[in-house]
């Protein structure tokens, strides 16, 4: 399934039709994508959190996390990747039960991945956590999913394009929702495990690296 990532970008319409005819042949073929492409995001995180430091907002001064709270935060992403596709399925799955092939499951979770792609790589942003780049490249990935929505699922799952708007605004709509409870509870979970203090200035960041 890897080899279907470069095709969304420069032919998208023949590489949903391939991706189709893969699903069918391999339902579960999707899964080395989705567990293996989620670790992008989330060792972007780590790096990001942990190494390169981050400026919030309202504030130029750069913060650290410590490496184990760094860790805890970036498991907490791939969770959450793997969380949202799984949910995302069965949504699918529910939006489409009155389409004349309602896809399983599995199915909904397959094209779900795909979907994600664009938010895995742009998660690469995270290596160079600036808030100018974040801010740029979220509603680019964003709409570069939608736009994937729109056009792959009445290829993907077999539609007409009059019934397919319809059914993948319906689809937008909960992916947003499921996004967001997703997102809240892994980062609320991160929050209630990280012990407190994780966070650093660089003079302590000095410090903890110059101490024996």
């Amino acid at each position: 399934m890897f080899r279907h990532v470069p095709g969304l970008f420069y032919a998208p319409s023949a590489t949903w039709n391939r991706i189709h005819d893969d699903i069918e042949r391999s339902p579960s073929g999707f899964l080395p994508l989705l567990l293996i492409g989620s670790l992008i995001p989330a060792l972007c995180i780590y790096y990001g959190a942990a190494i390169a430091g981050w400026s919030l907002f309202g504030s130029e001064q750069q913060k650290f996390l410590s490496q184990s709270s760094a860790a805890m935060l970036a498991l907490a992403v791939w969770l959450a990747y793997v969380t949202n596709v799984i949910i995302m399925g069965w949504m699918i799955r529910w939006v489409l039960f009155r389409t004349p092939a309602r896809p399983s499951a599995f199915r909904g979770m397959a094209f779900a991945t795909f979907l994600s792609v664009p938010f895995m790589l742009g998660a690469l942003a995270a290596l160079l956590p600036e808030r100018w780049l974040i801010l740029l490249v979220i509603p680019l990935v964003a709409g570069y999913s939608a736009l994937h929505l729109y056009l792959g699922l009445p290829i993907y799952m077999q539609l007409s394009k009059s019934k397919a708007y319809f059914y993948a605004t319906c689809i937008l709509a909960v992916g947003l929702l499921t996004m967001l409870c997703v997102g809240l509870f892994y980062l609320e979970s991160w929050r209630a495990m990280s012990p407190p203090g994780e966070y650093q200035g660089i003079e302590d960041r000095r410090v903890e690296q110059l101490s024996p």
